[in-house]
């Protein structure tokens, strides 16, 4: 049985997209920023580190781990959920930030 999560019929037309899709969409995503931090670390490495590969290195570290909560989300079944009030996150911002652990209104209110 695939499960998929459907677009908010308010904002847009429902567009079913499996969960499978999204594990694949983090997998790649989570591989890409370990190769981004691997060559970030090797710049910070240097003889005078680059405070800019530093903080980049810091960034791609605290996503990975964003990413890993949201793959553990999906296999525990509250992926597409806020974890902060328990409704639905639209599947539009997940599809543009698929590690989004919050919908927009608990994520504001958390800055």
């Amino acid at each position: 049985m695939t499960t998929t999560l459907t677009a908010s019929p308010a904002t847009a037309p429902a567009v079913p997209i499996a969960l499978a899709d999204f594990r694949s969409l983090l997998t790649d995503l989570r591989a890409d920023c370990v190769r981004g931090r691997q060559v970030a670390v090797a710049e910070t490495a240097r003889s005078l580190p680059d405070p800019v590969a530093v903080t980049r290195a810091g960034h791609l570290l605290r996503t990975i781990g964003e990413i890993d909560a949201a793959l553990l989300r999906i296999d525990d079944g509250s992926y597409g959920s806020c974890v902060h009030c328990g409704s639905p996150i639209p599947t539009e911002r997940l599809v543009v930030r698929p590690f989004a652990a919050g919908c927009v209104t608990c994520q504001e209110g958390a800055r």
